[in-house]
């Protein structure tokens, strides 16, 4: 399982930092052409956008590996340590049908671009949308082991508490 996520780790770390550096290098070029050459590069909003959903998408699933995911430590960190692991732990059963219900409309959302175009490149709107679906899988990945370990924390803690 190790391997496994290691490879996964690879990959998602792969394509953030490629998304990150072609848009950066897409939109700098579509600045030079449009201000400068005076020549916009129709093209590059399709690329901008496609560079830039899947860097928001798989940042969001690493987010969710580094347990980095947005919360509000408020309400949570005022609670005895039993009733904060056990509030942290429903909370992640819950993201986890989010995750779940984000991937199943996902990828019903994203079938439906098979036959629509991206506006300039002939790329179909489907692997745009397929970044929610991708993402949301990877959030889950990522979810199950850190709810598992809670699973087995909480135990061991509710015996040493008896």
């Amino acid at each position: 399982m190790k391997t496994v996520t290691k490879v996964v780790d690879g990959v998602i770390k792969t394509l953030m930092a490629t998304s990150a550096f072609v848009l950066f290098l897409v939109t700098f070029l579509q600045v030079v052409f449009r201000f400068i050459l005076k020549s916009p590069l129709a093209w590059s909003q399709d690329v901008i956008r496609l560079c830039f959903t899947y860097l928001v998408f798989l940042g969001a699933a690493w987010c969710v590996r580094e347990k980095a995911h947005l919360n509000i430590d408020v309400v949570i960190s005022c609670l005895k340590p039993k009733l904060r692991a056990a509030l942290e732990l429903v909370i992640n059963i819950a993201l986890c049908g989010f995750f779940i219900f984000l991937a199943y409309y996902g990828w019903k959302f994203a079938v439906t671009g098979k036959t629509q175009l991206a506006p300039y490149l002939p790329v179909p709107m489907f692997y745009y949308y397929l970044s929610v679906p991708i993402s949301a899988v990877l959030m889950l990945y990522y979810m199950v082991p850190h709810i598992i370990g809670q699973v087995k924390n909480f135990g061991g803690a509710q015996k040493e508490g008896n």
